[in-house]
Parts: C-alpha cells; sequence; structure tokens
C-alpha cells in the first residue's frame, strides 16, 4: 500500500511538468553547520513511546494556543505526530497545511489521517528550497526540530513569510545547544542566539518565547517592521 500510493504521488508530482532548477544547497549558514535531514526511513523515531517525556509534547502544543478556525503549518510534517493534534485543536473549520519534502513522509501521514478520518489537513510536498504554501494563507507555522536541516534557509524563511496572514508568526522549536545535557547531536541543535541571528537576518524578529520545555527552545518570530 505504501510503494503504490508513492508512486501515485510520484506520478502526480512529475505531471505538473518540469521544475525550475533550484539554487545551490548550502552546508552553512551565518557560521552554523546545516545538519542532514532525516531520513523517511527512521520517521519511527517520531512516534516514539518516550517522546512526550523527553519533548514535553503536550505542554509544547499547548504554548501554541491553537484557536478552532485557526490556518496552521506543520513545516517538516513528517508522519503527523503533531499535525494530527494541530488539526484537532483547530477543528473542523480550521485548516492545518501539512510540508514535507519526503514524499514517503506524505504518504505515512495520509494514512494515519485516513484511518483517524480526518479532514482538515492538507498534504504538501514542498521542495528544499520552497515549502509551497499559499500566499497568506497561515496563522502559525511551526517547525519542530526541523528548521537547522534547511539546506536552502533564506528562500525556505522568504516562502514562509509570504504565506504568513497579517500579524502571523512562526515558532522554531529546537533543541539547546547551550545546554550539554541535551543527548542530540551538536548539528541538531541550536542556540537562542543563533536562532535569532538568523531570523533577524531574514526580517524576522522576536515576538515572545517559553523556556518551560526539557529539553528545546521555544522562540516565536514575526515580521520586522520596514525601515521607511
Amino acid at each position: 500500500m505504501l510503494r503504490h500510493t508513492f508512486l501515485l504521488l510520484l506520478c502526480l508530482t512529475q505531471a505538473t511538468g518540469q521544475q525550475p532548477a533550484a539554487p545551490p544547497a548550502m552546508t552553512e549558514y551565518q557560521g552554523r553547520v546545516i545538519a542532514q535531514t532525516m531520513h523517511w526511513q527512521g520517521a519511527n523515531w517520531l512516534i516514539r513511546n518516550k517522546r512526550e517525556r523527553e519533548e514535553g509534547t503536550t505542554k509544547m502544543r499547548e504554548e501554541l494556543h491553537l484557536k478552532p478556525g485557526m490556518a496552521v503549518c506543520d513545516m517538516g510534517s513528517g508522519n503527523g505526530y503533531h499535525t494530527i493534534p494541530f488539526a484537532e485543536a483547530v477543528g473542523p473549520t480550521g485548516k492545518v497545511y501539512a510540508v514535507d519534502v519526503q514524499p514517503e513522509m506524505i504518504v505515512m501521514l495520509n494514512e494515519r489521517v485516513n484511518e483517524k478520518g480526518i479532514t482538515n489537513i492538507v498534504p504538501i510536498i514542498g521542495e528544499y528550497h520552497d515549502p509551497k504554501l499559499p500566499p497568506n494563507s497561515c496563522d502559525l507555522i511551526v517547525l519542530v526540530d526541523v528548521y537547522h536541516e534547511f539546506s536552502h534557509p533564506v528562500p525556505m524563511l522568504d516562502g514562509m513569510k509570504k504565506a504568513l496572514k497579517p500579524g502571523g508568526q512562526i515558532c522554531l522549536v529546537e533543541f539547546r545547544a547551550e545546554d550539554d545535557t541535551v543527548p542530540i547531536k551538536a548539528e541538531h541543535k541550536m542556540t537562542k542566539a543563533q536562532v535569532t541571528k538568523e531570523m533577524n537576518a531574514n526580517g524576522l524578529k522576536l515576538a515572545r518565547e517559553f523556556d518551560g520545555l526539557p529539553w528545546q527552545h521555544m522562540m516565536f518570530f514575526e515580521l520586522a517592521a520596514k525601515a521607511p
């Protein structure tokens, strides 16, 4: 079933015509080494039983302050660990865009969504340099343990900024590089200072943050005012 669905998605993607060549991938950005994207074959790690204890995922989702009717993006959705609770939180009048660059992840997400009968999730096969989000579509874009893997951070952030509704925000959840006790590889961690540096360089300013998660920063950014 997984292979059949993947082939269907691949055919649909190819049927749209040849896409323009992507810009070269970066290996470093703003003095930080960019981590490799987690392969879809490791997707079971995303739904591991220990994740709630290690990451405080329920508390994290509470801090998003999701409300019925909101339009939210789960950027780097994987197999839907957060996507499905997001969809339940925004309700039938809301919408969740689930973006992942690996079609196999979207296949796994769709299988879980179909099992639960959820109808307010819009799956999107993104590109490494383009989130493929509709303009002016999102109240909130959430990136959980994913931004540090972007091989094209600038065009990805550009695409997300265009997708924000007025007053919309981008929330980054990243493992704390300041804390040596967080048992994650160094290239998959970021300091607050580095996150802020990169967001500021792309026209985003810190709006609020939450420091109550076991292993991660949680930082909300909004568009910075343009200079007159």
